[in-house]
């Protein structure tokens, strides 16, 4: 029987229900004492201010909060940052409006605008007064007012000077640029098309000035690049044929970043993918933030046969429990592979520090069958496969699994 078969099997229906009130009390009371340690507060509007604010700015970002729900608690500091930082931008002459309403105490103003007072916290854009896009990015600062910045652009920003590519690349997380002879071509449509697929997501621009494309090294065309400033990759992309298909995986392919958040965005391409996923939970921005920066030498060096991402368990607490981590003792943060192809489940080791080195080595250790799958209490599995397969090569040995090489006599990889 697979893993996702047993997973529900175990235990009660009373025993299910205490695990994930243990698990969203502890991350519920960590976000909170992080919060107040922080002196901050929620300064929510009520129906009226929510209304004029409609009124008065183009766009506006409006979270609907449930102030004692654990996702409310655990935005709060990360809002409250991105708002002081819009009104400064604002200030500026830059359009950035963030506010935030109480669905308790301003029920009947929430239920108006489409949001139970019993639904999660939820985060919506409203542009001329109207909600255009709800928002299901990571619930970080930098992430909100990008996708705020993003959504006031065009859809397709047309670049005509150096200065203006050269900020454009930096102007969000994934830039997508396609460098074209004319912006009346075919795939010049099929561009618009992509950016309007995955305008909430990505930023979109055009050149058609052959001497910007030069200068970038753009020896063809049409050709489009991606540039991820967060992590100062860049993916080139030129197509054969006018062919949809290729360029939307091909976006899928080079919007990967190297270690970034697990969103319900994209959450579908990254399994699709097929190979093990790295799980790395952890219960605030700054710890996801520690383990971005202590394991990016990792995930680097096993971009192409692993996925790992940073996941926030207050956003996929089903994927807590199918991971093994509402279990007694589970402390934040913490890690796990899936083994995608034989949907096994080997959780890292509580206590042990997060470091490119340490991972690796657990890794190994996986790969060389010391380390076993995890099975649901109440649960018996036996498994007679977990030993390494040898695959022999022209030049050296490879021990063969399934998103794992390792190279006998060369550098190994994970």
């Amino acid at each position: 029987m697979s893993l996702a078969g047993v997973v529900g099997m175990r235990g009660s229906f009373a025993a299910v229900v205490i695990r994930r009130f243990v698990l969203f009390t502890f991350v519920w009371s960590s976000c909170l004492l992080g919060s107040l340690l922080a002196g901050s507060a929620w300064e929510h509007v009520s129906e009226h201010g929510l209304r004029q604010a409609l009124a008065e700015h183009e766009a506006v970002l409006v979270a609907f909060i449930l102030p004692n729900e654990p996702k409310s608690a655990a935005l709060e500091p990360e809002w409250i940052s991105a708002a002081a930082a819009a009104a400064t931008a604002e200030g500026q002459g830059q359009q950035q409006h963030l506010i935030s309403i109480d669905c308790v105490s301003s029920e009947a103003a929430c239920r108006r605008f489409g949001v139970a007072s019993t639904a999660p916290t939820q985060i919506q854009l409203f542009q001329q007064g109207h909600p255009v896009a709800t928002y299901r990015g990571a619930r970080r600062a930098e992430a909100l007012l990008s996708f705020l910045a993003r959504r006031s652009r065009p859809m397709v920003t047309n670049i005509h000077a150096p200065h203006e590519l050269a900020s454009f690349k930096t102007a969000d997380e994934i830039v997508f640029v396609a460098f074209l002879d004319t912006d009346d071509s075919p795939f010049a449509t099929l561009f618009s098309e992509l950016a309007a697929r995955y305008r909430d997501e990505f930023t979109f621009g055009l050149v058609v000035d052959g001497s910007l494309a030069e200068a970038e090294g753009i020896l063809k065309t049409p050709t489009v690049v991606c540039y991820r400033s967060v992590d100062g990759e860049t993916s080139t992309f030129t197509p054969a044929l006018q062919d949809p298909d290729a360029l939307d995986a091909w976006v899928k392919h080079a919007s990967r970043l190297v270690l970034g958040d697990l969103t319900v965005w994209n959450r579908q391409r990254l399994l699709d993918r097929g190979w093990p996923m790295v799980y790395l939970f952890a219960s605030t921005s700054t710890q996801r933030a520690d383990l971005q920066s202590s394991l990016r030498r990792f995930a680097k060096s096993y971009y192409d046969s692993l996925t790992c991402v940073l996941v926030d368990p207050l956003e996929f607490p089903e994927l807590v429990a199918q991971m093994g981590f509402e279990q007694p003792g589970v402390v934040f943060p913490a890690g796990a592979v899936h083994q995608l192809s034989k949907d096994r489940i080997y959780p890292y080791p509580q206590g042990r520090a997060f470091t490119s080195a340490n991972v690796q080595q657990w890794g190994l250790d996986v790969y060389q069958g010391r380390v076993k799958p995890w099975t649901p209490p109440g649960v018996t599995t036996v498994y007679e496969d977990l030993a390494p397969t040898m695959v022999a090569t022209r030049r050296v040995s490879i021990w063969s699994f399934p998103g794992v090489k390792v190279r006998v006599g060369g550098h190994g990889e994970l």
